[in-house]
């Protein structure tokens, strides 16, 4: 390796640099590069000034010919700067390389020049003409450390070329006294040397530690769009799933709905005892297909993270009577009792959601009780409200307490026995309690009994209701014979199946398959008292906003929206515009009683709109 290239650090035959012996160079250059375009004017002001200074000190010619040497070599190192500067983004070795030396030697020239002055001006000049090389010989050095030690390779004989000189003269041609000058500018380069030493590796360190930077933000960066791209990836995944999921409960109630309809119509023809017993056994295993079915979406909702809270005030009192009323004929048929205790209270939560939960838990209850009974009580407590749900049925062993809990778990139904159901129910309770932050326990004890506890915390927690809660069997029924009823509803089958049952229980039926069919009805026939719609009619036209139509001639409580679309915010969005919503399937008897709770409202349209 030549002189040159120890000086560079590197060959210029070299193919290709390591990463950060190129990265340091680079910056070194761009460092030198802009302090030299501040020293110029410094330079040239300086050069004036020694001039003018020592002009009757030294002679004048020496003195013009070493510091125009001074200028022109320092306008000079101030082009190659500019040239350099302009290309500083790295190309080849090869250019690196003769950048690198063309800074060097324009440095090196520099400071060869400065040291001259001794030569020039000190050989017949006076003691002021010394002084002031030697002045201007360690200023300079000290803008030589700050400007090119960065790049240590070469710095020393930069300052041996300019301060050795000194050294030199003040040793061999000056008087024995100035042997101390030359002592202290020998230790001053020493220390130049050490400081441009440790300058050199405090930069180097520095360049490295920026590189390691650029590359982890290079790499974040990547990480970020990667981040990004699964981002939106999921994001879409997401909303497929929902569009999907959507679809599928739409799609797959719709004919559960209609078949549910059909069998109400079949019950109520009637027939010999063959046929009820065969439509029982239908009616049977199509509410079984139905638990199923509303279990395994519900599951895989939760799972998929569809479902949110959505959070309203409600009577508890009259959700939990609503859900026992449900369960009873189960009950009675099994000669259980079933008990409700409650006293009237409001709650802020999700109304279907503890509707789902509480139901499951009583449901539950009865399918494993044989004898004995089944009570709800709920007591008001310091913290909140403990709905617990009790039975008297075969009761579950420890090691299963923790396992009842999970997806298909049964205990005591190896045989899948359909009468026990799906074993959902209580993977569903559980994962609804934790959404609703409600706390969930169990204490049991086999051949005595269970008691599921559900905590409400306290900030749900309303008021007590100032009125009791009525028993279904006190209220009157309601009579839908003779009532004008619209129905509407684009699936033929559901169509059918509707105004079919409507007709057996006395009702006169008109029905519309699409909102053109019923503009043109309401055109010329709008004198009906109940109204039963099914919101997913159109992509532009939904059943919601038809009822916002029809409040000009009925009150909101006469017009009822069926839907299989299960979405919280959906559901939400109905029940905010003040209008009644029945989830498909809906059973033929909770229809009945919906549409018998809607006639109940007098007959004329809301002013509110």
């Amino acid at each position: 390796m030549s002189v040159l290239d120890r000086i560079t650090g590197f060959s210029r035959y070299e193919q290709a640099l390591d990463p950060q012996l190129l990265s340091l160079t680079l910056e070194s250059q761009r460092v030198r590069v802009f302090q030299s375009h501040k020293a110029l004017w410094l330079v040239l002001g300086s050069g004036l000034v020694y001039i003018y200074g020592l002009w009757n000190e030294v002679p004048s010619g020496n003195l013009l010919i070493w510091m125009s040497l001074i200028m022109l070599l320092a306008m000079s190192r101030v082009l190659i700067c500019r040239y350099v500067e302009r290309r500083l983004q790295f190309t080849s070795v090869a250019d690196l390389y003769r950048h690198e030396l063309l800074l060097y030697v324009s440095s090196f020239l520099s400071t060869v020049a400065v040291g001259s002055g001794y030569w020039w001006v000190c050989l017949q000049g006076s003691d002021r003409a010394v002084f002031a090389v030697t002045l201007l010989s360690l200023i300079y050095a000290i803008g030589t450390t700050i400007n090119s030690s960065i790049h240590y390779r070469g710095f020393p004989l930069l300052l041996l070329t300019n301060l050795g000189q000194g050294i030199a003269f003040l040793s061999i041609f000056r008087s024995p006294a100035d042997i101390e000058i030359s002592a202290a500018m020998l230790a001053i380069m020493i220390l130049l040397m050490q400081f441009g030493r440790r300058n050199a590796e405090v930069f180097a360190e520095s360049i490295r530690i920026r590189d390691e930077n650029r590359e982890q933000n290079v790499k974040l960066e990547k990480d970020k769009l990667i981040i990004e791209k699964a981002l939106n990836v999921a994001r879409k995944a997401n909303e497929e799933k929902n569009r999907f999921m959507a679809a599928a409960s739409h799609d797959l109630r719709q004919p559960l709905h209609a078949m549910t309809l059909f069998l109400g119509s079949l019950r109520h023809m009637g027939g010999d005892e063959r046929t009820r017993e065969l439509i029982d056994k239908i009616d049977e295993t199509s509410s079984l297909l139905h638990e199923q079915f509303n279990s395994l979406l519900d599951l895989s909702k939760f799972d998929a993270g569809v479902i949110t809270a959505d959070h309203t005030e409600f009577r508890l009192d009259a959700l939990l009577k609503n859900i026992v009323d449900g369960v009873m004929p189960e009950a009675q048929s099994k000669n259980i009792d079933l008990h409700l205790y409650i006293s009237p209270v409001t709650v802020h939560s999700d109304m279907l959601l503890l509707e789902r939960m509480f139901r499951n838990l009583i449901i539950n209850a009865v399918r494993y009780t044989d004898k004995g009974s089944v009570v709800v009580q709920a007591r008001l407590q310091r913290a909140g409200l403990n709905i617990s749900v009790i039975d008297t049925g075969i009761g579950i062993a420890p090691d299963d307490q923790q396992r009842i809990f999970h997806d298909y778990y049964q205990v005591s139904n190896r045989a899948r026995s359909k009468g026990k159901g799906s074993g959902l129910g209580l993977a569903i309770v559980k994962r609804i309690a934790a959404l609703l932050e409600m706390k969930l326990t169990l204490k049991s004890e086999p051949g005595v009994g269970s008691t599921f506890s559900v905590h409400v915390p306290g900030r749900a927690v309303v008021n007590g209701g100032d009125e009791s809660l009525q028993s279904r069997s006190d209220q009157p029924e309601g009579d839908l014979e003779g009532v004008r009823t619209l129905v509407v509803d684009d699936d033929p089958a559901i169509l059918d199946a509707v105004t079919g049952l409507l007709r057996t229980w006395g009702c006169h039926v008109v029905s519309a398959a699409s909102p053109e069919q019923l503009e043109r009805l309401m055109a010329s026939d709008h004198e009906f008292e109940l109204v039963l719609l099914d919101d997913m009619l159109h992509d532009e036209v939904t059943g919601l906003d038809i009822a916002r139509d029809l409040l000009q001639y009925l009150p909101r409580q006469r017009i009822l929206l069926a839907t299989g679309n299960v979405s919280s915010a959906r559901l939400a969005e109905i029940r905010e515009a003040g209008f009644n919503v029945l989830v498909k399937p809906v059973d033929y008897y909770v229809l009945r009683q919906a549409l018998q709770d809607a006639m109940k409202t007098p007959d004329r349209p809301n002013p509110s709109g």
